[in-house]
Order: structure tokens, then sequence, then C-alpha cells
């Protein structure tokens, strides 16, 4: 039990750290800071309603890119949240938080989102994991499916970084 937490942590910190990397890097200056942060709002609410998500379970959005956030940032720069946690509605032995995560994975597939990290990397028995990016917006979002603790599921997204005026 306690390896599993431990691999937990060690797999959220190499994705935080892929998502620092990555949210101040790309060509996405077409967009100021709140023209991504309403587009993370939308994508992240049609995410969370979702028949992707509804088929595996339900979520709440906790956190709607509403302040901006130096975190993951160099200095002078800022980016906005999405955040939404909930819980897998089959029990354990029926649902597989891989498929889960794959599942949810597709629907933003379907709307131009692209895999950075390969999910095969990070599955197992008890985790599903899926990390994408829109090209164009650069809004990245990670889904993490598990079986414990609760919640079981976990969506965070986020716009790249963006100097302070926007």
């Amino acid at each position: 039990m306690r390896s599993d937490t431990r691999r937990l942590r060690v797999i959220a910190a190499a994705l935080a750290s892929l998502a620092v990397a990555t949210g101040c890097t790309g060509n996405t200056d077409t967009l100021t800071l709140a023209e991504a942060s309403k587009q993370l709002i939308t994508d992240g609410d049609k995410l969370v309603a979702s028949q992707a998500l509804a088929s595996t379970g339900s979520a709440t959005v906790t956190e709607r890119a509403g302040e901006d956030s130096e975190a993951g940032c160099l200095k002078g720069q800022v980016q906005r949240f999405f955040r939404a946690q909930g819980d897998l509605k089959a029990p354990p032995n029926v649902r597989s938080p891989g498929g889960a995560a794959a599942l949810m994975s597709s629907w933003l597939r379907l709307h131009s989102y692209e895999k950075i990290v390969d999910d095969l990397d990070l599955r197992d028995a008890s985790l599903g994991m899926a990390v994408l990016r829109h090209p164009t917006t650069g809004i990245t979002f990670l889904i993490t499916i598990r079986d414990e603790p609760k919640p079981n599921i976990l969506i965070v997204g986020k716009t790249r970084c963006y100097g302070r005026d926007g």
C-alpha cells in the first residue's frame, strides 16, 4: 500500500513538472489571458457535463479560472486553473480507472486536444491518467482517475503562462 502511495506521488510530481515545462512555451500568442480563460471554462464545463464523464461517474467544478496564479510560471507571469473532482459510480471490481481516463481523453481529442503524455506509461490497475493540450489555445488538461482515495476523479485544466498584463 505504501509503495502505491509513493508511486502516485512520483507520477504526480513528474506530471506537475511536465505541466510547468509545457505551460510556459508554445506559439499560442494569439489569445489573451481573458480569452484563454473563457475557453478553458467552456471546455472544462463541457467535459464535466459530457456523456464520457457521466458514463463513469460525476464531478463538480471546484475552481473556474477566476484568479491569476503564479504557480508554475516564470516571474512576472500568471495562468488560470479549472478544477473539478468527483467519484466513480461503479464499484472497483466493475470499473477501470484507465478505461475511464481513456474515455474522457477521447472526448477531449474529439475537441482538437492532443495527447502530450502516453497514458499507457502511467496506467496501472488502480490508476488512469491523461494529459492533453490544445495546439492553438495552449490549454492543458490533466485527468486522473483512481480507485482510492476519494475523490476518484480529478480534472485540472490550465492556460499557458501569460505576462501579467495578459
